[in-house]
């Protein structure tokens, strides 16, 4: 059975890329083998934490309008249809196109009653493939900069690779902040969520909303784990996060805040790699123990 492990949460900051890259780290040196991917497409962080060696890239692309101004007819139906306002008549007549607005719907060419609207391709993203060790591989989505679509590339970056998830016994998901729409496509199919959090009011808010999203879908036969990371900060926010933890009865563990984990960050390591026998290190395999 292969286990699908959601990292996520609500704000950015908490240590949700910490906490994926060291979990894997630590599977992955158990001798299983383990698939890490970065789906936070508008910031990938994993390789700015650890040197990755990428092998392959390739590229997203999706549909761009094409326009043949013979056949266009100035109708403005494609204008007026065109949910994010992509397309523009000119007073001159001219029909223009705004790429960095375009959400490749295909409304346009749908509704175009001259055939005016062809097919072609822009890239709106990449997948980075690439290896830690011989048990851990990676796979990085990364939105292409001016493109708004990233909902749309986490949903592709999940969906083209599930057959390749058969491959690996775990699965650890880096998600990105919030709760949009692309955070759905990867909880959906996950069998494990942690959920990271800070104690701050932000870390709170954000964790309560993060909690909603999973009571909306009714997803009660997903383990859900909360995670406390950077615990021990001074903060008047312990006793909330505790109160919504105890209402829901969830299990959780705490990750002490230490400066060791910059240091970490400077040098592209797992924390676990060189800090093995610290609290936090001993909080990180608790994690690992809540999802073997």
């Amino acid at each position: 059975m292969t286990h699908i492990i959601a990292i996520a949460g609500g704000k950015g900051g908490t240590g949700k890329t910490f906490i994926a890259v060291n979990i894997t780290y630590i599977i992955g040196n158990e001798n299983e083998k383990i698939l890490l991917i970065d789906a936070d497409v508008e910031n990938p962080s994993v390789p700015s934490v650890i040197n990755i060696s990428f092998t392959k890239i390739i590229e997203s692309k999706s549909f761009r309008p094409v326009i043949n101004e013979k056949k266009c007819n100035k109708c403005g139906l494609c204008v007026k249809n065109c949910p994010e306002h992509a397309l523009t008549l000119l007073p001159t007549g001219k029909l223009l196109y705004l790429d960095t607005l375009c959400a490749s719907c295909g409304v346009c060419q749908l509704i175009c009653p001259t055939g005016a609207i062809g097919s072609g391709e822009k890239v709106e993203g990449l997948f980075k493939y690439g290896v830690l060790n011989d048990n851990i591989d990676i796979i990085v989505g990364e939105l292409i900069p001016g493109n708004r679509r990233s909902a749309a590339l986490i949903v592709r970056l999940i969906e083209n690779h599930k057959d390749l998830f058969k491959k690996y016994k775990y699965i650890i998901v880096d998600s990105p902040p919030g709760s949009g729409v692309g955070l759905y496509s990867i909880l959906k199919y996950a069998t494990h969520i942690v959920a990271v959090t800070e104690p701050t009011p932000l870390g709170v808010n954000d964790l309560k909303k993060f909690l909603t999203l999973i009571d909306k879908y009714e997803w009660y036969n997903k383990k859900v784990l909360v995670v406390i990371n950077k615990y021990g900060i001074p903060s008047n926010s312990y006793s909330d996060l505790e109160q919504i933890i105890k209402e829901r009865g969830l299990l959780y563990v705490k990750i002490p805040y230490s400066k060791l984990v910059l240091k970490t960050y400077l040098l592209r390591e797992p924390f676990v790699k060189l800090y093995s026998q610290t609290e936090v290190a001993e909080g990180l395999r608790r994690i690992v123990d809540f999802v073997k």
